[in-house]
């Protein structure tokens, strides 16, 4: 008998998968925008200088894998939250009130570069060509010290693979009942399959408050009873 995916998340202890959550056709098109405003703003880091490079200057180390000396093949960041209920410049809310929707983004960097002396003749995108990845949202509430809800994102790159991947998150801020929630969001990526080295966590978080890059932090956000 075959397993299905909400019995093997169950069986793990992880929450049920529930449908993916209803965004406005004018709200998704304002996150739209901003997404490729966000996106172009990471490739113009990675077109400025090498990617080895942007990692040094955003953080101490590199927590994609596979790494070889400087070499980054794949990594993963995110930002903090923003709301667009609203006409520019969107609100950036790491406080939410409960039941607010809101969205957190996530960036997929597989590296386009060629680089023989650390063993990549091949280059990441070129190695990922038509591979399926997956990238997961997965939350703890702090405050209740409980788990989720999570979210789960899967498709398969391009021929080859794009050095970066725009995923956007939406979610429902969950409802408090008297004290702010504390939530905590962390962003996991891999490759599905065997005999593949690729997997990250984004450890490099932009807070979009003040547009400055938090190292080695989750996302975190607050949501209060309105």
């Amino acid at each position: 008998m075959t397993t299905t995916q909400e019995e093997l998340l169950a069986s793990a202890g992880a929450a049920a998968v529930k449908a993916p959550l209803e965004v406005p056709a004018d709200i998704k098109a304002r996150a739209a925008e901003a997404a490729k405003m966000y996106e172009q703003k990471v490739r113009d880091g990675l077109d400025r200088r090498a990617e080895a490079r942007l990692q040094a200057q955003l953080r101490g180390a590199n927590l994609g894998e596979p790494v070889v000396g400087p070499y980054v093949a794949f990594d993963l960041l995110a930002l903090t939250p923003i709301q667009f209920g609203g006409p520019p410049p969107y609100q950036p809310s790491r406080i939410l009130a409960g039941g607010e929707l809101a969205v957190i983004f996530a960036f997929l960097f597989v590296n386009p570069t060629v680089d023989i002396p650390n063993g990549f003749a091949i280059p990441p995108t070129v190695q990922l060509s038509s591979r399926t990845y997956r990238v997961n949202m997965e939350q703890i509430n702090l405050t209740d010290v409980t788990n989720g809800p999570d979210m789960h994102k899967q498709d398969v790159f391009g021929a080859p693979a794009d050095s970066v991947t725009t995923l956007a998150f939406w979610f429902t801020a969950p409802q408090p009942a008297q004290d702010p929630l504390l939530m905590e969001a962390n962003f996991t990526a891999d490759i599905v399959g065997a005999a593949q080295p690729y997997a990250a966590f984004a450890s490099t978080i932009i807070d979009v408050d003040a547009f400055q890059v938090l190292d080695n932090v989750a996302v975190r956000y607050l949501v209060y009873a309105q």
